[in-house]
């Protein structure tokens, strides 16, 4: 449940070697977008968005002394792994809401299940997408041991 993104060097050096879109600050307004952090909306946070993003409940003592024990050790205090810097001691932001875990199925996919264009395929392996003219048109599966193409279509 610990919400934490990738490191800004490794969407850069995507992005360098040509995954065009991937950078960091390319990236960056979709994790916004995806945020309801609780923090509220700034720079590098989202606000109202599908994924609850929260600080921590639990104040245990260890936690706290392993914290002070780093910063006593000379590390940097950091209050926000997904801002700035990665670098430095903290307490993680966490996916949850309700006390649950709020993970990439609740925050999207279970509000999505009553639409009519979409199935959900169970015991499934996505094997690729399938491009047509620069289009995606499909995906691979692999299913019951049968690999099927599954296409996109407009209804």
């Amino acid at each position: 449940m610990i919400y934490i993104r990738g490191n800004r060097a490794d969407y850069d050096g995507w992005a360098a070697a040509g995954a065009t879109g991937w950078s960091y600050a390319e990236v960056l307004p979709y994790f916004r977008r995806s945020e309801d952090n609780q923090r509220g909306a700034d720079e590098f946070h989202g606000a109202g968005g599908p994924l609850t993003v929260s600080d921590g409940r639990s104040e245990h003592p260890l936690a706290s002394a392993f914290v002070e024990a780093a910063q006593q050790a000379g590390h940097k205090t950091n209050h926000d792994f997904n801002g700035e810097t990665q670098f430095g001691v903290g307490r993680y932001q966490l996916t949850q809401r309700g006390g649950m875990r709020c993970s990439a199925a609740v925050a999207y996919l279970h509000p999505a299940l009553g639409r009519p264009n979409l199935t959900v395929l169970s015991s499934a392996r996505a094997h690729r997408v399938v491009v047509e003219g620069g289009r995606a048109t499909g995906v691979e599966v692999e299913r019951g041991g049968t690999v099927e193409v599954v296409r996109a279509e407009r209804g």
